[in-house]
């Protein structure tokens, strides 16, 4: 299956979830991290149930510090 994830497509297995866009990515630590598929913020707390579809659109944004 592919999504788009921040404007770049990426395959990922069919029926993935959150979790295999992070390792796709090599992101190990999820701290800080917000996500939106198709324009709707997913709460962390729905992140191992949230199964991704065919041609979603996922927006990964991560909190930094700094000024």
């Amino acid at each position: 299956m592919n999504v788009i994830v921040n404007n770049k497509p990426l395959e990922l297995p069919d029926a993935s979830r959150i979790h295999a866009v992070f390792e796709k990515l090599s992101i190990t630590s999820p701290q800080g991290i917000a996500i939106a598929i198709n324009e709707q913020v997913v709460p962390k707390s729905e992140w191992e149930s949230c199964v991704l579809k065919d041609n979603d659109a996922v927006l990964l944004i991560r909190a930094t510090q700094g000024g």
